[in-house]
């Protein structure tokens, strides 16, 4: 079985749900979507993603399954501690899917953030990758602030896909990010496989990231003013001294995925 897994945080990343099980459809037996009743840093969040499912198209519906996850209990309540959330809740929260299955070792599991959408070009090497090598990272391009905002002087290399039986342990673990450890991390694909579209929402979206995702030290951009003028003049506010080299590209540009460009909105 291939299974394709990620989570919702937020209710703009129903699009990019969709584009990931539209690129991936033909490729995979399951896309696994976990939604979780806490943000990253503890607090409690209502679940958001039966108010938006009618909008996945019929025809994709039956390789989604969709789980809300009640993880308050055993995550930690971490507004200002960085340590907690990235050590201790967003594990429990990448992991939570391997409670819900009995995967088999032989199962094929691609985990990527939901922003990461895999080209549906590229799925057969993904698969054909782990098959001779049992886990590779995901080489993607990165975008950011908008879905022409090509940064390209950045790659993203966390998403991973695996053999089920090759990661040890299960539970807790930050899939997305390692295999076994820090020194284990897989090969990188030699190609790119797909495109991750960080911080692609409107301001609000961004206020909102900022006072609940897992880095407090930025919190100091939670400014609307601050935020538009970095999004109109492709500036990067949370550190000035970052080389960032923003390409605009075509809506329509063939290294986008398919359900990402411009035809397809």
């Amino acid at each position: 079985m291939i299974y394709l897994n990620t989570y919702m945080y937020v209710p703009h990343e129903i699009e990019f749900i969709i584009a990931n099980l539209e690129e991936c459809y033909d490729h995979i037996d399951k896309m696994i979507v976990c939604e979780f009743n806490i943000n990253h840093t503890g607090v409690k969040r209502e679940y958001q993603f039966l108010d938006l499912k009618d909008q996945i198209p019929e025809h994709l519906r039956d390789k989604l399954d969709y789980h809300a996850c009640d993880v308050y209990d055993v995550t930690k309540r971490a507004y200002n501690d960085e340590f907690s959330i990235q050590n201790i809740n967003e594990p429990i929260m990448r992991s939570w899917f391997t409670k819900l299955y009995d995967f088999k070792d032989d199962d094929i599991i691609i985990s990527v953030d939901a922003d990461e959408i895999i080209d549906r070009r590229k799925l057969p090497y993904i698969l054909d990758e782990v098959n001779d090598k049992d886990v590779v990272r995901l080489k993607m391009r990165q975008f950011f602030y908008k879905k022409t905002y090509l940064w390209k002087n950045l790659d993203i290399t966390v998403g991973l896909a695996t053999k089920y039986g090759r990661i040890h342990p299960k539970y807790p673990k930050n899939w997305r990010y390692y295999a076994n450890n820090w020194s284990d991390k897989g090969e990188l694909t030699d190609e790119y496989v797909g495109c991750h579209f960080s911080w692609c929402m409107d301001v609000d979206a961004m206020l909102y990231k900022l006072e609940t995702y897992g880095h407090p030290q930025y919190r100091f951009c939670a400014k609307r003013d601050l935020l538009e003028d970095a999004i109109e003049n492709k500036k990067y506010p949370f550190n000035p001294n970052t080389d960032f080299q923003i390409e605009e590209i075509s809506e329509d540009s063939e290294i986008l995925p398919m359900a990402m460009r411009g035809n397809k909105k």
